[in-house]
């Protein structure tokens, strides 16, 4: 049975939508066996040893090249069946007959087929050994992963110098080593992001070796390490519906990102209403586990994404992804792909992509972001980025939720940012103001004002499940204002997220996920962008209200006309 689930995954000829020429075909390949060295086992454990085979999918654009490289990364779904000899812990029969392996990176050929269809050389290498719970170990990944990445990566470029038969297609100049993105899932991410860390710094590598720094990562329903951030292009996606890591932790990529000082790259998120984990893989157990404490509609089937529609999406999403971040380095920054993503600074932040409801973050280089609020600390909550004192009225309250601390009451908030709740009894005089400092700012070389949001459905103030209207007013120095409003028409952050009580474990069904909310300074009329003195956030609805509130910062794009791609790749300005 699962060596039928490979070959149609290998096989399959129809085009992702109707009326499109058909995909790039994907090729298995296999080098045969090596031994992974668990060197942190005795020596003389005869599970030191562990024999895996170097295999794989590829797929691979027409044309001469040389293309960008793309590992995509599966997750652990399980590949061998479970050993019943042993009792006191579950772990694999390893290694186990081809047709008896569930072939996870067969579950992911689309996506090697899609890459390949928009000029990328894609790999999907067979990572069940890394995951195994075989050999002595659980949980080894990241010890295992290197060497098993090293041998496919050799054989990568040994096939770019000559013709590698084991391949069934040539290589030979196929491969530009020195633009290599990794797609991961899951599991995946955890191994994508210490190869994201590892590479950070080293020389841009040539077509000898492909050692040099990764071009972009993007991480799928990802699994979160404490690891730390990597300096690179990175894109997070993550399934509201996820039964496998239902809190979301995979945000904190983004959220590490987005508090990094200096950080020359920029970080996106999506949160895809409906996704779930596993139906990302072809191949990967379609029946996952619901949440402990489901996220509201998860459990209904017809709330859920269909599978297909699911992978229709990543097969739309991350060739635009990678290349808005990977192709002509001197690509516009509104181009094409970077605003199908949503990650084009000048349009507003998106509610849906690829025709389905989506919530999104983005968060560009330190070099374009001026920073009015980020709070690290309470102190933030008074002296904001550009030195002045924030004010409010007397009817609004000001709280500081630090970073990776639970900040609602009981709702799950993916990531944990660090963040500010704005809350007000009553409207009338509910305000959070902001002066830029002790003189004007000149915000003429911005394009827009940019923050994450989304109103606190645990707090009592928004008992009502009204929606929240907010007004942001710009006053310059001439005492001139303009203002423009965000309400939950335009912004569903402000609309009562969708959600319930758990009255048994006195708690709350559902996510509360900060989402971006872009407006262009040119809405704000009549007033100087060159000597603006405050800004300010006030109350328009009529109901007491409770909002989180993150990120309050002016953004540009002006570096990109030096060619930066997607203005998001430069020095910080002088």
């Amino acid at each position: 049975m699962l060596a039928a689930l490979i070959l149609v995954a290998l096989a399959w000829p129809a085009p992702l939508v109707r009326g499109q020429p058909a995909l790039p075909p994907a090729h298995a390949y296999s080098f045969g066996e090596r031994t992974i060295e668990q060197t942190w086992r005795p020596r003389r454990d005869s599970a030191r040893s562990m024999p895996y085979r170097v295999e794989g999918i590829i797929a691979i654009p027409e044309g001469d090249g040389p293309f960008p490289l793309i590992l995509i990364f599966h997750s652990a779904h399980g590949g061998c069946p479970p050993d019943a000899s042993i009792t006191e812990l579950v772990l694999e029969r390893w290694p186990c007959k081809p047709s008896e392996e569930r072939r996870n990176n067969a579950g992911l050929a689309y996506l090697a087929r899609a890459l390949a269809a928009r000029g990328y050389v894609a790999i999907v290498p067979n990572l069940n050994a890394v995951y195994a719970a075989a050999y002595g170990s659980v949980g080894p990944e990241l010890q295992r992963y290197p060497a098993v990445l090293e041998a496919h990566l050799s054989s990568l470029v040994a096939a770019n110098r000559r013709r590698v038969e084991t391949f069934d297609v040539s290589l030979v100049g196929k491969l530009d080593f020195s633009r290599i993105g990794i797609l991961a899932h899951g599991h995946g991410a955890l191994l994508a992001m210490q190869s994201a860390r590892a590479r950070q710094g080293r020389p841009r590598a040539g077509s000898a070796d492909a050692n040099g720094p990764l071009a972009a990562v993007l991480l799928v329903a990802p699994l979160y390490s404490l690891e730390g951030d990597a300096d690179v292009p990175l894109g997070v996606i993550l399934p509201a519906c996820d039964g496998i890591a239902p809190d979301l932790n995979g945000q904190g990529y983004y959220e590490d990102a987005r508090l990094a000082r200096n950080r020359k790259h920029f970080a996106a998120s999506v949160y895809l209403i409906g996704a779930t984990y596993n139906a990302f893989n072809e191949v990967a157990p379609q029946d996952e586990p619901q949440t402990p404490s489901p996220v509201a509609g998860c459990p209904a089937s017809d709330a859920r994404l269909s599978p297909q529609r699911q992978r229709d999406f990543l097969a739309r999403y991350a060739p635009d992804f990678f290349d808005a971040t990977m192709q002509a380095p001197h690509s516009a920054p509104n181009s094409a792909p970077a605003s199908r993503a949503g990650l084009n600074l000048l349009d507003p932040a998106p509610v849906s992509l690829y025709d389905l409801p989506v919530r999104t973050a983005l968060a560009p280089s330190a070099a374009q972001r001026a920073i009015v609020v980020q709070p690290r600390t309470r102190d933030d909550l008074g002296f904001n980025g550009f030195g002045g004192y924030a004010l409010r009225g007397d009817t609004s309250h000001l709280d500081f939720c630090e970073y990776r601390q639970p900040c609602m009451r009981w709702a799950i908030q993916p990531g944990n940012p660090s963040q500010v709740r704005f809350s007000w009894t009553d409207p009338a005089g509910a305000k959070w103001t902001l002066p830029l400092g002790e003189t004007p700012a000149d915000l003429s070389a911005f394009s827009s004002l940019h923050l994450r949001i989304v109103l606190d459905p645990t707090d009592y103030l928004n008992a009502h499940h009204e929606p929240v209207t907010l007004t942001l007013t710009l006053t310059d120095a001439a005492g001139r204002s303009a203002g423009t409003q965000l309400g939950s028409a335009t912004t569903p952050a402000l609309a009562y997220p969708p959600g319930e009580a758990n009255r048994q474990a006195w708690g709350w069904i559902g996510h509360a996920y900060l989402a971006s909310v872009r407006v262009r300074l040119t809405e704000f009329t009549g007033v100087d962008l060159t000597r603006v003195q405050t800004l300010e956030i006030s109350v328009a609805s009529g109901r007491s209200g409770s909002v989180l509130i993150a990120d309050v910062e002016f953004l540009r794009i002006a570096l990109a006309q030096r060619g930066d791609r997607l203005g998001m790749h430069h020095a910080p300005a002088k």
